[in-house]
């Protein structure tokens, strides 16, 4: 054979792009009280407080009650995610750079805005459930509950935020996995699992910090819904335009936003040890 034809061979290139695997993001986009269109820098959550009834004689005159309404400043931040792709060196590929730019930065926006709820979340707990010596197991899982059903919070929309470590260990604990002890299906596959009325989210590692970790210690978060606020200006939004003096396509995102805790009581902070 003639040795010369490897002058000439070819090289077959798949057209599938393997992106690395990340979280999608907007794990937490419905878990918060969320304010669209938001017009200036900044929007205020109003919080009331209670009044109590009080044993009264007939005829005598009443003490007014100020209930305190209070609010809490949500402060909006611009964000952007800017690639490039070149006119021309996209002809040398055989796959659509613009579009595989476009799910990256789109991906990117997401994880940013759960990050902007976990660190509100995590600067503002009502109160702190230390680790320990151990993971997240069923003890810390019915403390986080006596916390939220002393604090009178609603049953519905509950939420707890945690690392793939902290739900494996949950996993090893009988009250989560025997049928003995529940009819619920915790191991299920889904997004979100719910268990003794907490929706359960499972947020991986983000390269733009994920749940807070100093050494082992991990810090889970438990929160009712209409416990925190995010703000929105600009809504998420991917964009391609040409720059025609870098003869280049600019593949953006941006939006603006900023998340705020409005009552804390229904906000607690969950610390395990994820070498235990």
């Amino acid at each position: 054979m003639s040795i010369s034809l490897t002058n000439v061979q070819q090289i077959e290139f798949d057209a599938l792009v393997k992106a690395i695997y990340r979280s999608t993001g907007f794990l937490m986009r419905d878990t918060v009280r969320t304010k669209y269109d938001v017009i200036g820098a900044s929007v205020e959550f109003r919080k009331v407080d209670q009044v109590i009834s009080v044993p009264t004689a007939y005829l005598a005159a009443v003490t007014i009650q100020d209930p305190g309404y209070n609010k809490a400043v949500c402060t909006l931040q611009k964000y952007t995610t800017p690639t490039a792709v070149d006119e021309v060196q996209e002809l040398t590929v055989n796959f659509d750079a613009k579009m595989e730019n476009a799910m990256l930065v789109a991906q990117a926006m997401g994880r940013r805005s759960d990050q902007i709820t976990i660190d509100a979340l995590a600067a503002n707990p009502g109160d702190t459930i230390v680790n320990g010596g151990t993971n997240f197991n069923y003890l810390k899982f019915t403390q986080a509950l006596e916390f939220f059903d002393n604090n009178a919070v609603p049953l519905a929309e509950r939420y707890v935020a945690m690392s793939a470590s902290n739900f494996k260990s949950l996993m090893q604990d009988d009250q989560f996995v025997s049928t003995f002890y529940t009819r619920n299906d915790p191991i299920d596959r889904a997004r979100i699992r719910e268990y003794l009325g907490f929706n359960v989210v499972v947020v991986p590692q983000m390269t733009e910090g994920g749940l807070p970790k100093a050494g082992n210690i991990r810090t889970a978060l438990a929160w009712h819904k209409m416990s925190t606020g995010m703000g929105i200006g600009m809504n998420f939004r991917t964009e391609v335009n040409y720059i025609p003096q870098n003869t280049s396509y600019l593949v953006n995102g941006v939006f603006s936003a900023g998340a705020v805790v409005i009552d804390n009581r229904g906000v607690l902070a969950i610390e395990c040890d994820e070498t235990a």
